[in-house]
């Protein structure tokens, strides 16, 4: 897991950095804020994907990457935490069945 001055000097990440970063922006700004990951929607398929949650009253997702507070409902939740967490995923990435059912734009 990369830590957030390293993600600050290089400024360059994928979704591991864009949330280790808001989170230590965020508590720098007094807003507890938490790390997340598991999977994300997008074109037709499940990736892994990591993002945040805030506590601005109540706890609310937010996406760095794909710019959403609160993160849409393509995010599915596996873990919560600082970095071991991201750890655990590794035993079940590839494993996980998923299925669209259905979905709706408006």
């Amino acid at each position: 897991m990369p830590n957030a001055l390293e993600v600050l000097k290089n400024k360059a990440g994928d979704c591991n950095e864009h949330a280790v970063l808001t989170a230590a922006l965020l508590r720098a700004a007094g807003i507890p804020a938490q790390i997340e990951a598991g999977l994300v929607y997008q074109n037709g398929r499940f990736y892994y994907h990591a993002w945040n949650s805030a506590y601005i009253g109540a706890w609310v997702t937010a996406d760095a990457v794909f710019n959403q507070i609160p993160a849409d409902v393509t995010h599915i939740r596996l873990v919560r935490g600082e970095g071991g967490e991201q750890l655990d995923l590794l035993g079940v990435m590839g494993k996980i069945k998923l299925e669209v059912l259905s979905t709706k734009n408006d």
